[in-house]
């Protein structure tokens, strides 16, 4: 599997922001998941040809940081990485291919304690979509996801989590596709992207 380069750093970066911004506002324990999955689905537009091509499906990872503020109610900041990649879409008929990492702060909501512990989850804030090629910008798109899952507690302090969720990543004016050196060789088809991202995981209360 392709690993960007610097991408630990980013992790670090991102748990720090993570603890120091949340931290003040929750006293108390919470809980850290580590995530993995499959993340599917959206496509891009061949800035020369105007055809569609779909993103491949690739493996995610990421990590969640959760403050309860109830017993039914946490407040989370979550991130995944997917290592994308859209086929027959360069100048020469090749792969493109692209990092993209989600960052959003929301949380999840349970409605029934017990074995089985279902919950809503939702998060707004931003993807960074990293080209791999050189000389191609990085663009930053507005995100939303929504999903529902379950938590499954396996100890006092350890549990298991599956999700499935939504995301949606929406350009901006100022973000038009994979772009640099003055040209595109994908463009968001509509206003953005639309993928399905399936997870599982351990948490840790701590």
């Amino acid at each position: 599997m392709r690993v960007a380069s610097g991408l630990w750093q980013k992790l670090l970066l991102i748990t720090a922001l993570v603890v120091s911004s949340a931290a003040p506002a929750v006293a108390g324990s919470f809980e850290l998941s580590l995530l993995g999955g499959l993340r599917m689905g959206g496509e891009l537009e061949d800035a020369s040809t105007g055809e569609y091509h779909p993103v491949e499906a690739s493996p995610s990872f990421g990590l969640a940081i959760g403050f309860p503020l109830e017993p039914e109610r946490i407040l989370e900041v979550v991130w995944t990485h997917q290592e994308g990649q859209v086929d027959g879409a360069s100048a020469d008929g090749g792969r493109v291919c692209f990092d993209l990492d989600t960052v959003g702060i929301g949380g999840t909501a349970d409605w029934r304690r017990g074995r089985w512990r279902p919950f809503l989850s939702g998060t707004a804030g931003v993807t960074i979509l990293s080209p791999e090629q050189p000389g191609f910008d990085t663009a930053v798109l507005f995100t939303m996801t929504l999903g529902g899952g379950a938590k499954v507690p396996i100890s006092p302090k350890l549990g298991l989590r599956f999700e499935g969720r939504g995301v949606f990543m929406l350009a901006t004016s100022s973000t038009s596709g994979v772009c640099g050196g003055g040209r595109c060789v994908l463009s968001f088809s509509g206003s953005g992207i639309v993928q399905l991202e399936l997870l599982t995981g351990l948490t840790w209360s701590l």
